[in-house]
């Protein structure tokens, strides 16, 4: 027979555990979060910032795509157009040169305090001729007091020559005085690609193509039914974070 210490100890217990879980299931809510992520076109964004060189997007491993409706509903799945919030300021982007959407999607999903629980990968625009989409990245919302949406998001360009020979002489270091007016040295460069001429180390004529990736990591406290920006020399992201209930 169990004691009346034991069933009193095993009564607590279950108490506790169903306690700790209801505490669990109410820290965590249904959103629906729509983002947009657009590029600015100007060619004059590329000379405000010295950009790392960024070979490959990290991979991480519990990240996931959003489906779609026809494989599928629920938690994580893009709703239909009609249920975008933004859609004029959609438009508005389109309507000027100066900018191109890349991505706009809503989908429903819960939220909790846990960090990265829920990483999302998305990429939009077109895949360049190195491989690469032109937006690709993550994103996550958790929330505490306030929501907080974490990006770290990589836009890819593809540079004509002469935004490639500009950002090459960005980068190069100041020349060293001199005293006595020196010949510039010319040398021939041959590999993949076709020939290049260099002049005192920068590359001149027959520049091929090349390719700009650039990273955008932040985190940001939000308030739902607010519309937020974020800002970067070559992109923006807009963000709405509406609370979900069942029916609407």
């Amino acid at each position: 027979m169990i004691s009346n210490t034991l069933r009193h100890i095993l009564i607590t217990l279950s108490l506790t555990v169903s306690l700790a879980a209801s505490q669990a299931w109410a820290a965590t809510s249904n959103y629906k979060v729509e983002v947009m992520v657009f590029s600015y076109e100007g060619s004059d964004t590329l000379d405000d910032e010295a950009w790392p060189e960024i070979t490959s997007i990290p991979e991480v491993p519990n990240a996931r795509s959003l489906g779609y409706r026809e494989n599928g509903s629920g938690y994580f799945t893009r709703l239909g157009r009609n249920s975008l919030s933004m859609t004029r300021r959609q438009a508005a982007l389109s309507n000027s040169p100066d900018y191109r959407v890349l991505f706009h999607e809503a989908w429903i999903q819960p939220v909790g305090s846990t960090k990265g629980r829920h990483t999302i990968r998305i990429t939009g625009g077109s895949i360049l001729d190195n491989g690469l989409y032109e937006l690709d990245g993550y994103i996550s919302v958790d929330k505490g007091r306030y929501l907080h949406f974490r990006n770290n998001l990589f836009i890819n360009r593809q540079l004509t020559p002469a935004q490639s020979q500009r950002l090459i002489r960005m980068n190069q270091p100041a020349p060293e005085a001199v005293t006595e007016p020196e010949q510039p040295a010319i040398s021939t460069v041959f590999g993949d690609s076709p020939e290049t001429t260099i002049i005192n180390d920068i590359p001149t004529n027959n520049i091929v193509a090349d390719f700009l990736t650039a990273q955008m990591e932040s985190g940001r406290r939000m308030r739902r039914d607010e519309v937020h920006y974020i800002d970067h020399p070559l992109m923006g992201i807009l963000v709405y974070i509406t609370r979900y209930e069942p029916g609407n």
